[in-house]
């Protein structure tokens, strides 16, 4: 009986959202371009909703504020890019010629000067691990 709780506590701290978000965006490295910009390496084809995930929880540890917005300033192929993978840059810093191409509310991040609020873009983490 005893291993049955013990076994029922363990799957419960394992799946909590607390545990989860540790790994949110954990598939997408984040490297730093430049002040205000980042560079969300994509090496395993993540959906854009991972990528923005990435992004804002790299822009956060960067000292970006919730409000400030995200803005999609390049995409680099993976024969092009110094990391062997698609990167997508992000700058929550935008020059004036990246707002005057600025799409807002557009989740494509293949569009330079798309861009979302950092609160916008955290919203689509996943909160839950998957389990297949």
């Amino acid at each position: 009986m005893n291993k049955f709780f013990v076994l029922m506590a363990f799957s419960a701290s394992v799946a909590s959202p607390a545990v989860a978000q540790r790994y949110i965006g954990q598939n997408s490295p984040v490297a730093d371009v430049g002040p205000g910009t980042i560079a969300v390496v994509n090496q395993w084809s993540a959906r854009d909703d991972d990528i923005w995930c990435a992004a804002s929880n790299g822009a956060l540890a960067r000292g970006a504020a919730w409000r400030d917005r995200l803005y999609v300033a390049g995409v680099t192929s993976a024969q092009q890019s110094q990391y062997g993978s698609e990167t997508i840059t992000f700058t929550f810093r935008p020059s004036h010629e990246l707002l005057a191409q600025a799409k807002t509310g557009s989740s494509s991040i293949r569009g330079v000067g798309n861009n979302l609020s950092i609160n916008s873009a955290n919203r689509r983490c996943q909160r839950e691990p998957d389990f297949y």
